[in-house]
């Protein structure tokens, strides 16, 4: 299986750490993929307005798991993505989990930095994508939010009632496709290409807009209790190898209360405390086993279990597969 986890902001800083990972070299920002990895590649570039782009169009020839670390720095990425699944994916998206199998995903949605993502694809897979960083400022605007201090609300809101994802239509795919018809050895035409992104990023938004008031929507939990809450999720997920942290323990971290403390956490990450602890436990531990580097024995002490039987029992029912199917070969 083939790993890659990344925190960037930047997806120059991105392109470069994954061609180190691959040993390959970068022309002009493009990426071609190891035969044995994918065929086909990864482009990254910068629009005159600012703003970050990436272009993967590939066959994925083996096995991935590729992660994006929640980060501090507050950023969204607007992603369009289609997939073409012989096999299976599971993507996680803001602690949302979509399993498909054998069939086309073709969908645009919205992320944020302060939450994890993640991609388990299969072998034969056919992904394209286009992913746009959206600095905060820039979200809000989009979204038609002034006070800065709303916009982690609205997003939260928005994603609790499904406004933050969509399917792809003829529209969409028309503009995508364009983006990708460039060849290598041509430049894009910048102009061109922003273009289509400013066109992409404006359906989605006012599709957004044409279901529902943002003043429908708004969140009426405090900006500074988001945040606590972020916080309060670091300190449960940091060692998987010690006990978990009660609820009064989490709570007076937090200074609030415990009924408050789990109503909050329950919006904002879309599970109940301990179940959210569980599913990030598996995921964790996906990773170490991609690595090819732990037994299924040595994986399941480092998160916490003294019986391997009870770990591969709970791996399955949260990752969908067999502890050993992750080893890298």
């Amino acid at each position: 299986m083939f790993s890659f986890e990344y925190t960037h902001s930047s997806y120059k800083d991105m392109i470069s750490d994954l061609a180190a990972k691959l040993q390959v070299k970068l022309k002009d920002n493009w990426l071609f993929f190891p035969e044995e990895i994918a065929s086909g590649y990864y482009r990254v570039l910068q629009l005159s307005n600012g703003l970050d782009v990436n272009v993967i169009n590939c066959r994925i020839n083996k096995d991935w798991l590729v992660s994006r670390k929640s980060d501090t720095k507050e950023y969204y990425t607007l992603r369009f993505d289609e997939l073409i699944v012989e096999k299976e994916i599971r993507i996680g998206i803001d602690n949302d989990v979509v399993d498909r199998k054998k069939e086309t995903v073709a969908v645009a949605y919205l992320t944020s930095s302060l939450f994890d993502w993640y991609y388990h694809g299969t072998k034969g897979t056919i992904f394209k994508g286009v992913n746009i960083l959206i600095p905060r400022d820039w979200l809000g605007k989009l979204m038609g939010i002034e006070t800065f201090d709303d916009i982690l609300p609205a997003y939260i809101a928005l994603r609790s009632r499904s406004f933050t994802m969509e399917p792809l239509d003829a529209v969409y795919f028309q503009l995508m496709n364009e983006i990708m018809e460039e060849d290598p050895d041509t430049p894009f035409p910048r102009l061109y290409i922003e273009n289509r992104v400013q066109l992409l990023m404006e359906r989605f938004f006012t599709r957004i807009h044409s279901r529902v008031s943002l003043a429908d929507v708004q969140s009426n939990i405090k900006p500074d209790d988001i945040y606590t809450v972020l916080k309060i999720e670091k300190i449960l997920v940091e060692n998987f190898s010690n006990k978990p942290k009660s609820i009064e323990e989490l709570s007076r971290k937090a200074t609030m209360s415990s009924t408050k403390l789990k109503k909050i956490f329950k919006s904002v990450f879309g599970m109940p405390i301990y179940e959210y602890y569980q599913q990030k436990r598996m995921l964790k531990a996906g990773e170490l086993l991609s690595t090819g580097k732990y037994s299924v024995k040595q994986v399941a002490v480092t998160i916490g279990y003294t019986n391997v039987s009870n770990f591969v029992t709970a791996f399955k029912k949260y990752m969908k597969e067999e502890p050993s199917n992750f080893i890298e070969a």
